[in-house]
């Protein structure tokens, strides 16, 4: 099973010791996306910008997804390079984090470039880096493959150097995953601990035959999970573009837009809503999530998940589209109602 090791239940440690902007430092890339603002380097700060991302234990890496802009701040070209140090208990602060005192400095650790990209293309959203051929294609998405697959095993640390941007904007990462495997290098008490942490229960599954079948882990169908977090849909709205995304997803963009000043749009076509194109609220796919829930409500791994609401009843979804831009004669009107006011 794949899993997503830039997460922070993984505890990675992300590094970047040049200038970044206030709120945007690279420890959000190991965020939640609803926590996650991205990384930004400060506009004074020139490219090259060099993040680490330093792992406590050694992972086999399968591919990699990023997202390169954030607002108008776009990153064109950027390098991967990995290294691969031998990580073991006396090393690993997974369960000790005062192991991080032993941490090797950057400079001497030896790195091997695993991808170069360069994308100019402005309508591009999403990278994705495969260690294979895939011929699948995504609007706003470009696909490429490692250059070497020797050096994708046992990896400890991974370097991300952004060595140009576009015109004179500053040096951006919207998001960042890096899917892949446990290495079979991992001592077996740091396996067992990480095997908790994917899956909290598969040991006493194991253990125990006579485990209630409704406990049972199941996996979450790919028609219910968002085209952008891969996160359980709880209300999930379908785009002009035809992708599927949760609503608080989609707030969270809209957000975005506004704090941009622009209109909102869809992420993945990057264009603007209006009153004949805008998203919709999948109801059909709404009383399937609800039932899929239903179910598996018993799943420790989907118990924290509520249905907000009724699927038989029609979502009001009129005053998620109800922002308003501010404009000089808006601020003057509020200027003067508080003006008589007083």
């Amino acid at each position: 099973m794949l899993v997503n090791f830039c997460t922070a239940q993984f505890q990675p440690i992300l590094e970047c010791s040049q200038m970044q902007l206030e709120g945007y430092h690279a420890q959000n890339l190991a965020k939640d996306f609803s926590q996650n603002n991205g990384f930004l380097a400060d506009s004074l700060q020139r490219p090259p910008v060099d993040i680490y991302i330093r792992f406590p234990f050694n992972i086999n890496i399968k591919h990699i997804y990023l997202g390169p802009s954030i607002g108008h701040h776009r990153s064109t070209l950027i390098e991967l390079n990995v290294s691969h140090q031998r990580i073991d208990e006396k090393t690993s602060w997974l369960d000790n984090p005062l192991n991080k005192s032993n941490i090797i400095n950057i400079k001497q650790l030896i790195f091997h470039r695993i991808a170069q990209i360069l994308d100019e293309n402005d309508s591009t959203q999403r990278i994705e880096i495969y260690d294979h051929d895939n011929e699948q294609s995504n609007m706003n998405t470009t696909k490429y493959r490692f250059s070497s697959n020797t050096h994708l095993t046992n990896c400890s640390t991974i370097k991300i150097t952004i060595k140009r941007t576009w015109r004179l904007s500053s040096c951006a990462l919207k998001y960042l995953q890096i899917w892949g495997v446990l290495s079979n290098t991992i001592p077996n008490e740091l396996q067992i601990k990480l095997q908790q942490i994917i899956s909290p229960t598969s040991n006493k599954s194991e253990s125990n035959d006579d485990k209630n079948p409704s406990e049972i882990i199941h996996e979450i169908p790919s028609e219910f999970l968002d085209s952008l977090t891969f996160d359980l849909m709880l209300i999930p709205m379908l785009l002009p573009s035809g992708h599927l995304i949760d609503r608080t997803t989609l707030e969270k963009c809209i957000a975005e837009d506004i704090r941009w000043c622009r209109l909102p749009r869809d992420p993945f076509t990057l264009e603007s809503f209006t009153n004949i194109t805008q998203p919709v609220v999948a109801q059909q796919l709404k009383i399937r999530i609800d039932q899929f829930l239903s179910e598996h409500q018993n799943d420790p791994k989907y118990r924290h998940y509520g249905r907000l609401l009724n699927a038989n009843q029609t979502i009001n979804d009129s005053n998620l589209f109800s922002y308003k831009r501010k404009t000089f004669d808006d601020n003057d009107k509020q200027s003067k109602r508080k003006r008589d006011n007083d």
